[in-house]
């Protein structure tokens, strides 16, 4: 008997799988495609990792800062327009256009008390971007307010994160380029009273 149930039991868990799957296929009606997640748009995931850094500043176990940067290159810029061309049907020769030539990052925060993850906050926040011309401030540290739309981009960004362009007065280079005879000095320093956070390219 306890073979029996066991049978039908595999057997109606099975019909369940089946179904479930029958109607997942089945509740995408005709013309409707959903967009990929970043992670599975293959030419567009590997520049965006290529261009993405992160690192956590940990005090006793606890996640102070996590901090993410996302190097607005011009290969990393190229594969973005492609993106937002594919998933929102327009021009995208615009986006960012204040970091168009130059040293730009897209940068989400996350702090345990959010008001402590303001970058533009000079008295609290030191950003600077180096290169082999020496180090310097940004021009322009904008929070993004349109996480609805950039979200589809980098994944870094989440309904807890805090998230700002940050744009140097440095032109934007590839810093992996096969053509370059020497690898420049590419680093994103973020510094606050509790530690340090180098992100390198």
């Amino acid at each position: 008997m306890r073979g029996l149930y066991s049978g039908l039991t595999q057997v109606a868990f099975g019909l369940v799988i089946a179904l479930s799957g029958v109607s997942c296929v089945s509740s995408m009606d005709p013309g409707v495609e959903a967009s990929d997640p970043p992670y599975a748009d293959k030419d567009y995931y590997s520049k965006y990792k290529d261009a993405t850094r992160g690192g956590d500043l940990i005090v006793k176990f606890d996640v102070h800062y996590r901090l993410h940067a996302t190097y607005l290159s011009p290969e990393f810029r190229g594969a973005l327009v492609k993106r937002v061309e594919k998933l929102y049907l327009q021009d995208a020769g615009g986006a960012f256009q204040e970091a168009s030539s130059k040293a730009g990052f897209i940068v989400t925060a996350y702090g345990m008390e959010r008001e402590s993850v303001d970058l533009a906050n000079t008295n609290h926040w030191t950003l600077q971007f180096e290169s082999k011309e020496g180090p310097v401030k940004p021009i322009l540290v904008k929070k993004l307010s349109d996480k609805i739309r950039w979200r589809n981009f980098f994944e870094t960004m989440t309904p807890w994160t805090t998230d700002y362009l940050v744009v140097f007065d440095r032109a934007a280079v590839n810093p992996n380029a096969a053509n370059l005879v020497e690898k420049p000095m590419t680093r994103l320093t973020l510094a606050n009273g509790e530690g340090i956070v180098k992100l390198d390219w």
